[in-house]
């Protein structure tokens, strides 16, 4: 996973690495300048690389009708990515890590560009774009050993106009081509939480400030929205097995994702004088070892579908 960041405040924090934004943002007709932050993780298989990148330095991007660019350079490298739509590549170069990845339309129906987004109190909200599953393959150095890789990708562009609050987040590709995704905002006791420890006396007292699961079934060529979801979780080696339930008036389905390894990072700012606060950003890949979905007579498990690919994420605090 790679993340660009860019943040309105005079200094940001993510777990030691400081970064203070210098460059004003500056916009000309068809392009931008400003300055961004670059983060990264990487499971190869057998342990994950946490971080795998941490950097920061100016950045541009470009665009016009048909495709558009961003590229930020630093003293360790330069991190690239552009296309058009649904046609894409990926290219980090430093000492320590490289990436080439290409990513083209896999299914047409996943490979739309989708917008999404919501206000919760007036003008504060998020909004996004994203490409739900696009086929990418390319090669991946750490150090000097190279590895080649192929498999599928997610892309989205979120903007975040509001305090940032707790969230519950996932996705699954199959191989089929079925997709799941939900996301659960919430506020309430977890945003006081102060440690990157699983384990906390303020892990409850959740309360949703919005629901959404979406769920593609490409047998049917037909997309359900479910907005009645309950999200429970537990722990085996310390590490969260997610338990999903969700419900519209057409169908139900239940998934359970048990997650294999954890990318933890606490993104922070000054709040008052020497005090930061902040959010505990947790990732983590998965296996699903549950799922089932009903639609009135029709039933369907997890090996209707094939293999399949997941992501989860967790987070505790605010910013």
């Amino acid at each position: 996973m790679i993340l660009w960041g860019n943040r309105n405040c005079k200094k940001v924090r993510v777990n030691d690495y400081y970064w203070e934004p210098r460059i004003p943002v500056e916009v000309k007709e068809n392009r931008a300048a400003f300055e961004s932050m670059v983060a990264s993780w990487y499971f190869d298989g057998k342990r994950m690389h946490d971080p795998f990148v941490l950097d920061h330095g100016k950045t541009e991007t470009g665009w016009d009708d048909h495709s558009g660019r961003i590229r930020m350079e630093s003293d360790e490298g330069f991190y690239s990515f552009g296309g058009s739509p649904a046609d894409f590549k990926l290219d980090v170069n430093s000492e320590k890590v490289g990436i080439e990845l290409s990513m083209q339309r896999w299914k047409d129906t996943l490979a739309e560009l989708v917008p999404t987004g919501r206000d919760f109190i007036g003008n504060m909200g998020y909004s996004m774009l994203k490409y739900r599953a696009l086929s990418s393959s390319g090669k991946i150095r750490v150090g000097e050993i190279e590895t080649p890789v192929r498999g599928r990708s997610y892309f989205q562009g979120v903007r975040i106009s509001s305090i940032t609050p707790c969230w519950y987040w996932a996705i699954v590709q199959w191989d089929n081509g079925a997709y799941l995704q939900y996301f659960l905002p919430h506020i309430g006791i977890p945003m006081l939480r102060r440690s990157i420890s699983h384990e906390s006396s303020m892990d409850w007292g959740e309360k949703m400030v919005s629901n959404t699961l979406n769920f593609y079934d490409p047998e049917e060529g037909k997309e359900y929205l479910m907005k009645d979801i309950r999200i429970a979780k537990r722990y085996e080696n310390d590490l969260p097995i997610f338990s999903v339930n969700a419900s519209s008036d057409e169908a139900e389905l239940s998934i359970e994702m048990a997650t294999y390894a954890r990318c933890c990072w606490n993104i922070s700012q000054p709040l008052i004088g020497p005090i930061w606060h902040g959010i505990f950003y947790n990732e983590y890949p998965a296996r699903v070892t549950h799922f089932e979905f009903k639609n009135g007579t029709r039933r369907v498990s997890n090996d209707d579908f094939g293999k399949s690919y997941c992501n989860c994420e967790h987070t505790w605090g605010a910013v």
